[in-house]
């Protein structure tokens, strides 16, 4: 446990030396303040162009029409904040001989991947739960109609969380195997959007991770279990072939 104690104090310190938490916080939390806001001063921006008694029927914006603009555009743009930000977690030790010296004093490899790991859980799951409060004040602030509820929030905010747990462990799967971080994180971009598509099939939507974003539409997890338990299974297969992939690399 040592050195996951060790990595998991060096990753938050490294992450605010390296400004990851603010990059995560513009991808997850920006957003939760400016679509509210956005979608309130859009009719004045369209008022010239469109007739009078049609902006009111085509941007008549409730609170819960708020908070699913604000989740799409976390699937959307807050995706690749995460995948960029973590893209460069394992290859970067490896190639630029950081992990030398560590591995040289005996360093658990399993622990560094975990450390690594629960260090990008920890931080986004944070930053989650921020952005939601943010984006239901607003939201319920500047909108008429029913109010999002704390209850509302909390299924939305535990299958985003397991969402993004998968996401996580899908880019450091990527990052174990290339060299460069836009590699990794094309890769790892390449596949999370795709299961966007794969959510297009009715038979097969249930098996795709992305239905875990399309299901916080029901502010509740009825009809998530099977694709919970996939997604928990696909995050924990990428941890786990991480790990044997770093266990089985030569570090020079």
């Amino acid at each position: 446990m040592t050195t996951f104690k060790a990595y998991l104090k060096k990753e938050f310190i490294e992450g605010i030396r390296q400004y990851k938490y603010i990059a995560l916080a513009t991808g997850i939390i920006l957003f939760s303040i400016l679509d509210p806001v956005m979608l309130k001063l859009l009719p004045s921006f369209v008022g010239n162009k469109i007739p009078a008694n049609l902006i009111h029927q085509l941007f008549e914006f409730k609170p819960k029409d708020a908070l699913a603009n604000y989740i799409k555009d976390l699937f959307q743009i807050g995706t690749l904040f995460v995948i960029f930000t973590a893209a460069g977690s394992i290859n970067e030790e490896i190639y630029s001989q950081k992990i030398v010296f560590p591995f040289s004093k005996g360093a658990n490899k399993s622990q560094i991947v975990l450390a690594k790991y629960l260090h990008f859980a920890i931080a986004i799951c944070f930053l989650l739960f921020v952005g939601l409060f943010f984006n239901q004040y607003y939201a319920n602030l500047l909108f008429e109609g029913q109010k999002i509820a704390v209850s509302d929030i909390v299924s939305v905010y535990f299958l985003l969380c397991i969402y993004y747990l998968f996401v996580i462990s899908l880019t450091l799967f990527f990052s174990s195997f290339t060299k460069k971080n836009i590699s990794a994180g094309i890769l790892a971009c390449t596949l999370a959007y795709s299961t966007a598509l794969l959510s297009q099939f009715e038979k097969l939507k249930k098996f795709s991770p992305y239905n875990l974003v399309l299901l916080t539409s029901n502010f509740g997890l009825q009809d998530a279990k099977t694709t919970l338990v996939f997604t928990l299974l696909l995050a924990f297969l990428f941890l786990v072939t991480t790990i044997i992939r770093f266990n089985s690399l030569e570090v020079n």
